[in-house]
């Protein structure tokens, strides 16, 4: 974990001629980290990634991108796969990213992670933009769940209708 952490940019120990890693550092930072996106359970730092859940792998990403400050991040369906209170820490990290002048891209098909995190909801269906600038601060999650589907409130209200009537 520690390792993936910081490829490439691990820190060095004096003397720096000598080129040797700092893995006591970096498995300080590692610990921290984890706690800070909200993994709960005792990960040592040495643990192989291949041996972390799909949800610890993404939360050991999302470490990566919050302790080397990164101007952009983009972040794909970041909350697939984690409990709630890695969940949680993932939406207060990117929270906090937003609050501190980050671009983020939160790719995501969970609505309401998206309104609790966003400035701006872009919509797109079949590859093609087709709402941009919408402000979850002026609109609901039903008006964009509109936009998603593409569908009127009456073809909502038949599909739901329908749905009942083969479940009935």
């Amino acid at each position: 974990v520690a390792r993936n952490l910081f490829l490439g940019r691990e820190p060095i120990k004096p003397p720096r001629f000598l080129n040797r890693m700092d893995q006591e550092a970096m498995n300080a930072v590692a610990r921290d980290l984890l706690r800070q996106v909200g993994i709960t359970k005792n990960i040592p730092p040495t643990t192989p990634i291949g041996s972390l859940s799909g949800g610890e792998r993404q939360a050991v990403a999302i470490a990566r991108a919050m302790h080397f400050d990164s101007d952009l991040i983009i972040l794909d369906e970041p909350t697939n796969n984690l409990g709630v209170a890695e969940t949680q820490g993932v939406l207060s990290f990117v929270r906090s990213a937003r609050d501190s002048g980050h671009s983020c891209i939160f790719i995501a098909h969970n609505i309401h992670h998206v309104f609790q995190v966003v400035d701006r909801i872009v919509v797109m269906r079949r590859g093609k933009v087709v709402a941009d600038d919408i402000d979850p601060k002026k609109t609901t999650v039903a008006e964009v769940e509109r936009v998603i589907t593409g569908m009127s409130d009456k073809e909502i209200r038949d599909a739901i209708t329908d749905g009942r009537e083969s479940h009935g």
